[in-house]
């Protein structure tokens, strides 16, 4: 005679919040124009926006704040340039501040690899990109500064 086997139930099934890390992606190399975005490992999400680079905290605050409501921040990817000397100087101050402040990985790029978007994020998940503590702004031309004539 068989045994009788009994059936063992499933736990109920339940949500789990799979926590993804995402690169902060900052571009502000164009005069004019503030690309950010955050980049995962399976996609990215990138916005063009017109704006002056002076706006670009209160861009920054709204990843910020995602990442202090539960995505994390894996680290900041910021172009370094070569770009307009003001845009590109404020993008990558604040890029060392933040990362300095919330002591986030800080990865500097060229307009050229901001350029493909794709590669980009195959070369930060795959580690080919090195982390650094500061990222010099590359500037593609002097300061424009005027002097006030007495």
């Amino acid at each position: 005679m068989a045994k009788a086997t009994t059936l063992k139930k499933r736990p109920a099934k339940t949500k789990r919040h799979k926590q993804v890390l995402s690169w902060l992606f900052i571009d502000t190399s164009v005069s004019g124009i503030i690309r950010t975005g955050l980049i995962g490992e399976y996609g990215r999400k990138i916005k063009k926006q017109a704006g002056r680079s002076n706006e670009l905290l209160k861009v920054i605050a709204d990843y910020i704040g995602c990442s202090l409501r539960g995505v994390p921040l894996k680290g900041i990817c910021v172009v370094a340039g070569p770009g307009s000397f003001s845009a590109v100087r404020q993008g990558v101050l604040a890029a060392n501040i933040l990362a300095h402040a919330y002591h986030l990985p800080l990865v500097g790029i060229s307009v050229d690899q901001a350029a493909h978007i794709k590669d980009l994020a195959t070369e930060l998940w795959g580690g080919k990109l090195e982390a650094s503590d500061y990222v010099a702004p590359i500037y593609n031309a002097e300061p424009n500064i005027i002097f006030s004539s007495k």
